[in-house]
């Protein structure tokens, strides 16, 4: 009798001689072989392959493997029911989900376990289960889930009511708008019929004259054609004619003098209409009407995750060496670009760099002119390097999730912390200790270095604009040991510092009123908190941290990335635990 796998009842067929076992990973995948083994560990009957692959695979070389005249003829399985409580695998859908991978946080079948986790310490999840359903973090996972649910709640309220603040910030500006065009239509209509009746009066005018000069012209000649028949006819005396001569010779005097009075008359105004500059201005310009400035952001204060009670948990190093790097990785800067892909400016490198945190690869990579400090993320698909050696800004293009080189933006010596924020960028200099404000064309619009007289900083190498409301500026002072506040405009608002932070180097946002901070000196990463102005240490020596330079986060993927001056081209990765 055929055994499929497993057991068969002993009250059926008390350990017949001809009963066949089949090996039961191949039975999985829908093959048939005869059991040539059985692993006491896994419970499961195999063929001489599998057997074989069994001691070679890392995770089951150790196993106990009994051969086929010491393996048992029936087994009842405690494991079977186990793994078919499970579901199917979304990688290999024939395939039941088997293993979990701490490494990687993943679930996997056999198959993935093979192909994607194959140097990992994977958990057999028939092995863990039941200690992990009775243990601490299953236990909180509810009140996690319940505490997420009322976060979420409370954004879809708010989101309801910033959509009512969108709304009728679109009816009140676009009524602005018209008024302002109403008002600008009628001053043109003001204006058109005010030149008009202008070349109205004058025509006129000039009309009017030069009706009279031509009345004028046609008596005269009357008079003329009068004294002609006078003194040419016949019928009258010669005394009479002597007589009409001399009057029209008098006459004729006096019409002379009045055509050169006449000249002078003959004439009317010439005018034409001279476009306004101003206006012609108006209409050559891209925003004569008016412009949409960005005034701010609707926010609601609502409730976030309070990240300095999380546990982080230390994921696998991502080497972020490339075929062409010569020297180790200095990871001097760090930027998200999209959920899972951050852009790192390589320092020892001279390069910047696009890596993926879900693949843990190096994507694309772009030679830079010199050695790159900061970058910050810009609108289209763009993003500006800090070149503090070369006093220059380098823009790049991200398109595509490839990386290339834009246009350079000269700026002064020694420029280090970029950031950007409504179509502004924020450019820390450390050897003169100021901060200048500018166009993305490089115009300096504004320069702060002192408040009330006093020097505002030491030594600023990071800054970042924050996502609250009003947005401020936030400024690693390296050598003060602290985090200083701003206003945009460059009024010291408040100064953070902590025993803990030393020699503060990158800050990052990550929230509303929520910031990290690389500890150079002090070997951390802080969590600044705005609200009550506390910094708690959330990642330090004992995770690996030693001379962080760089930092930020990814929220979709709940994730930190962290790049340091000594560790061996490798960038720290840490998950919410």
């Amino acid at each position: 009798m055929e055994v499929p796998g497993k057991k068969r009842d002993s009250d059926l067929d008390k350990c017949s001689a001809d009963a066949t076992v089949f090996c039961q990973p191949c039975g999985e995948g829908g093959k048939r072989a005869v059991a040539q083994g059985f692993c006491q560990t896994c419970e499961e009957y195999m063929c001489a392959p599998c057997v074989e692959y069994h001691r070679r695979l890392k995770m089951s070389r150790n196993h106990i493997l009994l051969s086929k005249d010491k393996m048992p003829s029936f087994y009842q399985s405690t494991k079977k029911s186990a793994i078919a409580d499970t579901e199917y695998c979304n990688n290999h859908p024939m395939e039941m989900i088997k293993f979990y991978c701490p490494t990687h946080g993943a679930l996997g079948c056999d198959d993935c376990v093979v192909l994607d986790h194959r140097s990992c310490k994977v958990d057999y999840i028939a092995d863990v289960a039941k200690e992990f359903v009775t243990g601490k973090e299953f236990r909180e996972l509810e009140p996690s889930i319940k505490r997420v649910e009322d976060l979420l709640s409370a954004f879809i309220s708010n989101v309801k009511e910033i959509f009512g603040d969108v709304k009728n910030q679109s009816k009140v500006e676009i009524d602005k708008l018209r008024k302002f065009r109403a008002e600008i239509n009628t001053y043109l209509d003001r204006r058109e019929k005010e030149l008009l009746d202008n070349i109205e009066k004058i025509k006129t005018e000039d009309e009017n004259v030069l009706i009279a000069l031509k009345t004028d012209c046609e008596m005269m000649k009357t008079g003329l054609d009068a004294m002609r028949k006078e003194v040419t006819s016949g019928d009258v005396s010669v005394n009479q004619q002597y007589v009409a001569a001399r009057r029209g010779r008098k006459e004729l005097r006096g019409i002379r003098d009045e055509m050169e009075k006449i000249v002078g008359r003959m004439k009317a105004r010439k005018y034409q209409f001279t476009k306004n500059v101003d206006t012609e201005r108006l209409l050559g310009s891209k925003m004569g009407l008016g412009t949409l400035d960005v005034a701010g952001e609707f926010r609601k204060n609502v409730q976030v995750p309070d990240r300095s009670t999380v546990t982080w948990k230390n994921e696998a190093d991502i080497n972020v060496r490339a075929p062409q790097d010569q020297e180790t990785c200095y990871i001097s800067g760090l930027a998200l670009l999209s959920p899972g892909l951050f852009l790192l400016t390589d320092y020892g490198n001279n390069c910047a760099k696009l890596v993926d945190v879900t693949t843990r690869n190096v994507t694309s990579r772009i030679k830079i002119p010199h050695c790159p400090w900061d970058v910050c993320v810009l609108p289209d698909n763009q993003a500006a390097v800090s070149l503090p050696g070369k006093s220059m800004i380098q823009l790049l293009s991200t398109k595509g999730g490839k990386l290339s080189r834009g246009k350079k933006i000269k700026v002064s010596s020694d420029g280090r912390g970029i950031a950007y924020y409504n179509n502004r960028l924020y450019v820390s200099y450390a050897s003169n200790a100021s901060i200048e404000i500018m166009t993305l064309d490089g115009h300096v619009i504004s320069t702060f270095q002192k408040d009330d007289g006093r020097h505002i900083f030491k030594c600023p190498y990071y800054l970042t604009v924050s996502a609250s409301t009003p947005p401020t500026l936030y400024v690693s002072d390296c050598t003060a040991h602290n985090v200083l506040q701003l206003s945009l405009d460059g009024k010291a608002l408040r100064e953070y510092s902590d025993k803990k932070l030393k020699y503060p180097l990158s800050v990052v946002a990550v929230g509303p009123g929520q910031l990290l901070v690389c500890g150079y000196g002090s070997h951390n990463v802080m969590l600044l908190t705005e609200r009550d102005g506390k910094m708690t240490e959330i990642l330090g020596d004992k995770d690996g941290v030693t001379y962080p330079y760089s930092v930020s986060f990814c929220p979709y993927t709940r994730t930190i990335v962290v790049g340091m001056l000594r560790n061996d081209s490798l960038m720290k990765v840490f998950s919410v635990n």
